[in-house]
């Protein structure tokens, strides 16, 4: 029986609604019943049998029936469920007993919560339910009527076989119901995982998703959209967010953003989807792929130009250390060696360049790394130059980039920077990194130097590759701390001051 219960709660959970419904039902029922006998003074409708026994049974049904509405709503629970039917048929099998018989109207009545009590209980109490009221039935007909006829014996039973035919029906569907059920709940489980699968990876998304009806209402934004506009659900859209456009850039703060919009197909309410991409970051994706293609390049045509090169070199010295050159023959084959050793220089800067490796972009406390940084810079040039670096940068400020790739951009800055600022300034040549927050997600560090500037002509041509205005330089320096910049999310410019140069990095702080 405990099993049974069991799988009855089971439906019951499931019928909630059934259950609520057939409690009123009930309620309204022998509140009708009670107040037609009440009514009656001729019991013509009900009670024509016996009224007193009919009255009564009105109101203990109308009791009844009240409690049990509280309960099932309430506390729906299937023993009181079953219960309260059994206890139900049996007054309604009275009631009928007392208006007449089968010939009252009483047998549709009590056939409701024979298929009600199948619907939400299993196969044995629901047959229970059946056989119940076929006794009832039985009873009320035959033991208790003192005139027997066969046309009564007769719809006694036939009533009996149709409350089990009923009963069967009830449950058939019920077992139905039930399946469409358990198909619906597993489909409905399915959907909501997908749903939170599609929702956190969208939440995770580099890009920023925002989603809107016609109205520019926002009904779902993910993080990274929170921190470049910080939105608010259920609010409009930001001005510079609304277009008709499908695509376009706009500029936020310091970030350059490309908007797209795609219009969502079937959609009644007019909603739309905007993707939000970061240009640097297309950029960097865009540089890697870029930097893979030149590196592929350059490895299969580096071992061609080297052989030769080294060759071609090795034939100078020996020609240089021949006894009978003349001084200006030996000039000729010093320029080819020295020509030679540049050549290799920018084969090496190139194969540096076209393969750096992916960059592993790592949290930098910049004012700890800045120490070490000036510390291994001094300690490299300090030997052989008079010159002072410094820096500011508040102990807190946090920046994303590839170490190594950070050590590259600076030693080439600053070695620049050096080169520049003592050849115009000698003895007093200065070096400062300067480090502040220029917004919520970019830390802005400026390398000035005093070396005089450089003319308006060339700032131009600066990172372009193979572009110098030295005579031993390769020309790849300033092209490289770009590319690296660019990898990591960061860009780099130039800003002419006083007396002197300022290389500007716009640094990630956050990912």
């Amino acid at each position: 029986m405990s099993k049974s219960f069991s799988s009855s709660s089971e439906l019951i959970t499931h019928g909630n609604r059934l259950l609520r419904l057939h409690s009123f039902y009930s309620l309204f029922l022998a509140l009708m019943l009670l107040m037609v006998t009440v009514f009656d003074h001729n019991h013509i409708i009900v009670g024509s049998i016996n009224p007193e026994l009919m009255l009564s049974s009105s109101a203990l049904y109308v009791i009844l029936a009240a409690l049990f509405a509280v309960v099932a709503n309430r506390f729906p629970d299937p023993q009181i469920t079953t219960g309260y039917i059994f206890v139900e048929i049996a007054i309604l099998t009275t009631m009928m007993s007392a208006s007449g018989g089968f010939d009252s109207g009483f047998p549709s009545l009590i056939a409701i919560p024979v298929i009600i009590s199948n619907l939400l209980t299993p196969s044995v109490l629901g047959y229970g339910v059946a056989a119940w009221t076929t006794l009832a039935i039985i009873y009320s007909q035959l033991a208790l009527n003192q005139n027997i006829d066969t046309q009564t014996a007769v719809n006694a039973g036939i009533f009996g076989f149709l409350c089990f035919v009923l009963a069967w029906v009830a449950q058939s569907l019920s077992k139905r119901l039930k399946n469409s059920l358990s198909i619906n709940s597993e489909q409905a489980i399915h959907i909501r995982r997908l749903q939170k699968i599609s929702q956190q990876a969208l939440l995770e998304l580099p890009q920023g998703i925002i989603a809107c009806d016609r109205d520019n209402v926002i009904l779902f934004f993910n993080q990274q959209m929170k921190q470049w506009f910080n939105l608010v659900e259920g609010n409009s859209l930001p001005t510079p967010l609304i277009s008709s456009k499908s695509q376009r850039i706009i500029h936020h703060n310091s970030n350059k953003l490309i908007v797209s919009k795609v219009l969502l197909k079937n959609s009644k309410h007019g909603d739309y989807i905007l993707s939000i991409e970061d240009s640097a970051r297309l950029t960097a994706e865009a540089q890697q792929i870029k930097l893979a293609s030149l590196g592929r390049l350059t490895a299969s045509i580096a071992h061609e130009i080297r052989n030769p090169l080294s060759a071609l070199r090795h034939a100078s010295q020996l020609l240089e250390e021949t006894p009978y050159l003349e001084e200006g023959e030996r000039a000729l084959t010093h320029i080819i060696d020295t020509q030679c050793l540049r050549i290799n220089r920018i084969i090496e800067d190139v194969l540096q360049l076209s393969k750096p490796k992916k960059a592993n972009i790592n949290k930098i406390l910049l004012s700890t790394w800045l120490q070490e940084f000036s510390h291994q810079f001094n300690t490299h040039y300090a030997a052989d130059n008079v010159f002072q670096l410094s820096y500011q940068c508040e102990p807190e400020v946090i920046v994303y980039f590839d170490i190594g790739h950070l050590q590259q951009v600076m030693h080439n800055l600053c070695a620049n920077a050096l080169r520049h600022a003592i050849k115009n300034s000698g003895d007093h040549a200065k070096i400062h990194i300067a480090v502040k927050q220029a917004s919520a997600e970019k830390v802005q560090m400026d390398i000035l130097d005093n070396g005089g500037g450089i003319d308006s002509s060339e700032q131009a041509q600066l990172f372009e590759p193979f572009y110098t205005n030295v005579h031993d330089g390769t020309g790849l320096g300033l092209y490289i701390c770009r590319e690296l910049c660019e990898a990591n999310f960061a860009n780099i410019e130039y800003h002419a001051i006083k007396n002197g140069s300022c290389f500007r990095v716009m640094l990630k702080n956050n990912l």
